[in-house]
């Protein structure tokens, strides 16, 4: 389909479509209603759907942090609903706008996720704007991108198995294996 299509020049450069900009990203991916009338795959679908468990708030809307949702996190469930100041799920986490693309991708521009939560090169980097309406400094921005070597054409593309998570990030959330669950 065509949002979920991946290039390395989307990767490196601006996004080839609607569906890869971070604003469609944060604002409008599973948040949404699908709009199409005849029967599809849902799984493929960028738009939410009755039942979906990967279906998410708009953040615009509803005031809830990018923190893990304790209650849901256990039970996979919230007393509290959308009402919840925290986030529900994996996509509500890593979509919110204090986290999505602000940390580097481990796999860089050779990720081959159909969504990734993270950055493929200094371009993609998010920058989040601190208390007093500045944002972080160069230095936190190159420490964002520290081992993400998109621009060495034949070397490692900076640590780990393009896995996209950092060992520290780990403990709040569950791993990707928990997105497996929502289209099962």
């Amino acid at each position: 389909m065509e949002w979920a299509t991946k290039t390395i020049e989307s990767k490196l450069g601006q996004p080839t479509s609607v569906y890869e900009t971070d604003e469609f990203r944060m604002y409008a991916f599973k948040i949404k209603r699908c709009a199409k009338t005849k029967s599809h795959d849902w799984t493929e679908c960028p738009y939410a759907h009755r039942g979906e468990k990967a279906r998410r708030r708009d953040p615009r809307k509803f005031n809830y942090s990018g923190v893990a949702c304790p209650e849901f996190r256990h039970a996979g469930d919230c007393r509290r609903g959308q009402r919840c100041e925290f986030a529900h799920g994996v996509f509500e986490f890593w979509l919110h706008p204090a986290r999505y693309r602000t940390r580097a991708c481990k796999a860089g521009p050779r990720c081959l996720r159909k969504v990734c939560f993270f950055a493929h090169s200094p371009e993609q980097l998010r920058m989040l704007e601190e208390e007093g309406g500045r944002g972080g400094s160069c230095w936190d921005l190159v420490e964002g991108m520290n081992g993400l070597r998109v621009w060495d054409e034949v070397g490692c593309c900076g640590g780990g198995g393009g896995e996209g998570v950092e060992e520290d990030e780990e403990e709040e959330w569950p791993g990707f294996e928990w997105v497996n669950e929502l289209v099962e």
